[in-house]
C-alpha cells in the first residue's frame, strides 16, 4: 500500500467523523429551536417534559441518521 491511500484514508475518516458531528449539532440545534417553538422556553417546561422533549429530539436524530444512510445505499445503485 502505497504513501498517497495511507493519507487518503486517514483524511477519509476524519473529514467523515467531523460531519457527522456537524450534522448530529444541526440536527440537535434544529430539534431543540423546534421545541422552543412548540413548547415555549426550556426554563419554562418541567424537568419531566424537558427529558420527554429531549428523548423525541434524540429519536427524530436517530431516525435522520438511518434516512441518510438509506439514502446513501440507495444512491450507490
Amino acid at each position: 500500500m502505497n504513501l498517497d491511500r495511507l493519507i487518503s484514508m486517514v483524511i477519509n475518516r476524519v473529514i467523515r467523523t467531523l460531519v457527522n458531528k456537524g450534522v448530529n449539532a444541526g440536527i440537535d440545534a434544529g430539534t431543540n429551536a423546534m421545541a422552543k417553538r412548540r413548547g415555549g422556553a426550556e426554563s419554562e417546561m418541567s424537568p419531566e417534559e424537558q427529558a420527554r422533549m429531549a428523548a423525541q429530539g434524540k429519536d427524530v436524530a436517530k431516525r435522520a441518521r438511518k434516512m441518510a444512510r438509506v439514502s446513501r445505499r440507495i444512491g450507490r445503485f
